[in-house]
């Protein structure tokens, strides 16, 4: 008798202790930048292939690149990148993608875009003087003559060339063009020593050719 009135005791004992415990599952806040990370791309833009590889015409000879896609969430666009080039994005809606080429970061060969953000206004002639204060800065002579025999955008509200002259060095030559995308304005430099000139300028207008923005639905043959 003493035997089953311990075992009931220790019954009741064990069922108070489980009941104690709070084996329900806890609710846990999903972190806000985790979310923001795993956000479903879903845009025809940001859905299209991860990997690619063109030929291109570079120094009169056919050359078979490799291109990774490139998201810019602030300029709200996709493009190509060779693996031979560099992105680099700040914030303020500034893209820049240098020349790479034989793993050595070139800073006179590189492609620029910028656009205001989106809450802030702008105009063709406030952006083209921006555009021009910018590569004056950096040392540049603008002019309106045809420096350069080539379009960086077909429909664009303005392109001027730009030249820097560098005594005992090749000179670095270029175009800016501004370029207006579902009423959000946007500008564009395209700079290279003129050495480089047939080794870099097809990339980039690769790279320019291959831009496809958020808002588009398809993507047109290029």
């Amino acid at each position: 008798m003493k035997k089953l009135s311990l075992i009931i005791l220790l019954i009741f004992i064990l069922f108070n202790t489980i009941a104690c415990f709070d084996f329900s599952p806890s609710y846990q806040e999903p972190d806000p930048n985790a979310v923001e990370k795993e956000k479903i791309k879903d845009t025809p833009a940001q859905t299209r292939a991860q990997s690619k590889n063109e030929t291109l015409k570079i120094a009169n000879q056919d050359i078979t690149l490799d291109f990774n896609l490139y998201d810019d969430p602030n300029l709200e666009f996709t493009t190509y990148i060779p693996q031979d080039m560099l992105a680099s994005s700040k914030e303020g809606d500034f893209l820049t993608i240098y020349a790479n080429f034989n793993n050595e970061k070139n800073k006179k060969a590189k492609i620029t875009f910028f656009s205001p953000i989106k809450t802030v206004s702008s105009n063709v002639e406030n952006m083209t003087k921006v555009a021009r204060d910018n590569v004056t800065e950096d040392g540049f002579e603008t002019t309106d003559q045809t420096v350069n025999d080539y379009t960086l955008i077909n429909d664009a509200d303005e392109e001027f060339d730009i030249i820097k002259k560098q005594e005992g060095k090749t000179d670095i030559i270029g175009k800016v063009s501004l370029f207006n995308h579902n009423e959000r304005l946007y500008y564009l430099i395209v700079q290279y020593p003129l050495a480089l000139e047939k080794e870099f300028l097809p990339r980039a207008q690769k790279i320019i050719s291959d831009i496809m923005f958020y808002d588009e639905q398809f993507e047109e043959s290029k």
